[in-house]
């Protein structure tokens, strides 16, 4: 028969490890790749899925793949199909790096980086610090505390005359080096603003936006570099918040955090308990609330730049209708034993839609390795002319510092100039 091993085979079925249960998954520290060093076993889980090793290595049972599936989604916008083994070790429990075979430090590390150090708006106040250092009258107060709950002063950010001037609802659509004899001397850029089109001019500019569409922006680019830029496929994702009357019902079933595989959204959780300056997290469960609700829209199955872009096209396509009835049904599911009425406790639903979220990750099941100083981002990022290129894009990972790391690069290659 096709296929068919004798007794005899070192693969024979009969002599293969058994099925773990679910139980013996999480309790036993087994080595699912034995006779292999640290490397060699770091090696081979850098090109199989986590999917795949669970299901080959570990050998666990199918709903122990069906549960962590979605696992990474919030952090890479796609499941264990379509995630290294390797990385996608930062998903699991503990005991479970251990068992294959590698140390348990990469969860440590992820533990050690608490998501309570936060703003309470996330990274808008990160941006609001920014303009208020550059811009001081824009905002009351001197600390990171007080900016939570400062009132923005729109009206100081783009008046004549000074020296950092931000302007509001403005798009840039062009940005070209003007030449002298083939040297670049300075930067021409156009933006519209309601409805009109404006030129200015500048010794130089950086481009901080998404990196793909800087060909289009700046199409005398080299083509390399063009392509360089375009190489990288933005991850979407769905972030609902609702805000809800009060959290009794949580309160009562003991929930704070819930992980929902299977489901429309993938995660609902109550933020950290963060209080900065004036403001104050909500302490009692009869105060009203804010909960988080995660959807990723992917294709598993699919390589990873096409789970993106089918992501990306079910954000298009989907009406608020459709997230609104979702957010109901999945809240007044979960907590209805806690005496939780979607139709009498949910206030408001905000959904944001991000068809071009994170930054693209390498991924080491869909991309080459590019010698060091080779890969895309680091390619696209370089200088033209007088044009410098920053984003999170150009460092290749979604991450804040990331960004802060390659606006200051950028900054630097324009003060490098003396100009």
């Amino acid at each position: 028969m096709r296929g068919a091993r004798s007794a005899s085979s070192p693969n024979h079925r009969s002599r293969r490890r058994p099925r773990a249960t679910c139980g013996a998954f999480f309790a036993e520290q087994i080595d699912y790749l034995p006779g292999l060093s640290s490397s060699e076993k770091a090696a081979r889980l850098k090109r199989i899925s986590l999917k795949a090793s669970l299901e080959q290595h570990a050998r666990v049972h199918s709903q122990i793949v069906k549960y962590y599936q979605e696992r990474p989604h919030g952090g890479l916008g796609v499941g264990i199909d379509a995630v290294a083994a390797l990385r996608g070790l930062f998903y699991l429990p503990d005991a479970v790096p251990a068992g294959l075979g590698i140390q348990e430090s990469f969860t440590q590390l992820m533990r050690s980086e608490a998501y309570i150090n936060h703003f309470p708006d996330g990274n808008a106040s990160v941006a609001r610090l920014l303009v208020r250092s550059l811009i001081p009258a824009s905002a009351p107060g001197h600390t990171m505390e007080d900016i939570v709950t400062a009132r923005m002063n729109c009206a100081a950010l783009d008046r004549a005359g000074a020296p950092i001037r931000i302007r509001l609802n403005s798009t840039a659509v062009r940005a070209r080096n003007e030449e002298d004899r083939g040297v670049a001397r300075g930067v021409e850029l156009i933006y519209v603003n309601s409805g009109k089109s404006y030129r200015v001019r500048a010794d130089h500019a950086i481009l901080a936006c998404w990196n793909m569409m800087i060909p289009y922006l700046c199409p005398e680019l080299p083509q390399a570099q063009r392509e360089a830029l375009s190489y990288c496929v933005k991850v979407p994702l769905i972030y609902g918040t609702v805000l809800i009357r009060n959290w009794r019902a949580l309160k009562n079933l003991g929930v704070s955090t819930a992980y929902c595989p299977g489901s429309y959204f993938s995660e609902v959780y109550m933020d950290f308990p963060v209080s900065m300056g004036n403001y104050h997290y909500t302490s009692s469960p009869d105060g009203p609330c804010l909960l988080h609700l995660v959807r990723t829209p992917c294709l598993p199955g699919a390589p990873i730049k096409h789970q993106h872009r089918a992501g990306r096209a079910e954000i298009y396509a989907t009406k608020f209708e459709t997230f609104e009835y979702r957010v109901r049904n999945r809240l007044g599911r979960m907590f209805a034993a806690g005496g939780f009425d979607p139709y009498r406790d949910i206030e408001a639903i905000t959904i944001n839609r991000w068809p071009h979220g994170y930054a693209y990750s390498y991924s080491s099941l869909w991309d080459p390795e590019w010698p060091e100083g080779q890969e895309p981002h680091v390619l696209g990022r370089q200088r033209f002319g007088r044009i410098s290129i920053a984003n999170a894009d150009s460092g290749g990972e979604a991450e804040t510092s990331i960004a802060i790391e390659q606006a200051l690069r950028a900054v630097q290659e324009v003060m490098a100039t003396g100009i």
